[in-house]
């Protein structure tokens, strides 16, 4: 379902029991600032993560909207029903436990997962850029573990706690 902002009349269209958000928005030396002082400041003052959330690094360039989707997918696997069995199901098994490093670089060498990506980029409704080329728009996910919203940001040096759900995950 499509957001088009965050005010309680446009989150009502949104049906009840989403449980992920993925935000694509447009890249800025102002955002690029933001992260640079969030990251410090979440190293100096530290925060608290959830055991069962699932992070990846992103080591494969333009890449972000698939990180942003297995994020959103690894977060609420057992609510969407996602099986054991199929690719997805498999890495997210292989990957328990590792760090977001050691994810990152397992995604990077999933051949079923990158033929599965590539293919929905070929049948999207425009044409995927190159890995090695500089777009300027980045893709992120939200999601709910353990009663706080988390940002995952596979280009972040850690998932990011924005603290405890107040109400319902949109609200």
């Amino acid at each position: 379902v499509d957001m088009y902002g965050l005010d309680p009349e446009l989150l009502s269209m949104v049906p009840p029991g989403c449980c992920a958000v993925t935000l694509l928005f447009q890249c800025s030396p102002a955002i690029a600032r933001f992260k640079e002082g969030q990251r410090k400041r979440i190293e100096v003052e530290g925060q608290k993560i959830s055991p069962d959330l699932v992070y990846l690094k992103q080591y494969v360039g333009n890449a972000c909207g698939t990180i942003a989707c297995i994020h959103s997918l690894a977060n609420s696997a057992e609510l969407v029903g996602l099986p054991s069995s199929s690719p997805l199901g498999r890495y997210l098994a292989s990957v328990a436990g590792k760090s977001p490093e050691s994810a990152g670089e397992m995604l990077a060498e999933a051949a079923d997962l990158h033929q599965a990506s590539e293919a929905c980029a070929v049948g999207g409704q425009t044409s995927a850029p190159a890995a090695t080329a500089r777009v300027d728009h980045h893709f992120i996910a939200f999601v709910e573990r353990g009663g706080c919203i988390y940002e995952l940001d596979g280009c972040k040096a850690f998932a990011v706690n924005h603290g405890p759900v107040k109400g319902d995950f949109l609200s």
